[in-house]
């Protein structure tokens, strides 16, 4: 048997160095590395607006109630009594993929509330984001939420 030398090292160190780099650019191109959001710069131009909508949020005596109601499994949202003629988008956003994202428009009951069923969306963490607008007024309120396995 042949003796263990400092080159038969180098190739070695570099063998394996070699095959653990081919191996991560492999593991990269398996990850999908698709932005947030399509549109970023015009979202960061109107980065004011939506300022200002968060602001008309949090100057209201009462706000916008988003709650995960897990035993009727429904994300309920509760508008301030005194809101009425409210249109507006409720935007179910899911972080870690794209294409699981839900645009829901508003559809109050008589309660000012609006309730979405959980059956078809997919366990995990959520960011609900609602832009609403009543009286002329734009408004905006969001919360993370986690969505527990069915």
């Amino acid at each position: 048997m042949k003796k263990f030398n400092w080159g038969t090292g180098i190739f070695v160190f570099y063998t394996v160095f070699a095959i653990s780099l081919f191996y991560m650019v492999y593991r990269s191109t398996q990850h999908d590395h698709s932005l947030v959001v399509d549109n970023y710069y015009e979202k960061d131009l109107d980065y004011q607006s939506r300022y200002d909508q968060i602001k008309n949020s949090r100057n209201l005596k009462e706000g916008l109630r988003i709650k995960l109601e897990k035993k009727e499994k429904i994300i309920s949202l509760s508008f301030p009594e005194n809101m009425d003629g409210v249109t507006g988008n409720i935007l179910l956003y899911r972080p870690d993929n794209k294409k699981l994202d839900k645009n829901i428009p508003l559809q109050l009951n008589a309660e000012n509330r609006m309730d979405i069923p959980t059956d078809n969306i997919a366990s995990g963490k959520w960011k609900v984001e609602v832009e609403w607008e009543q009286g002329g007024v734009s408004y905006f309120d969001k919360k993370t939420l986690y969505l527990p396995s069915v």
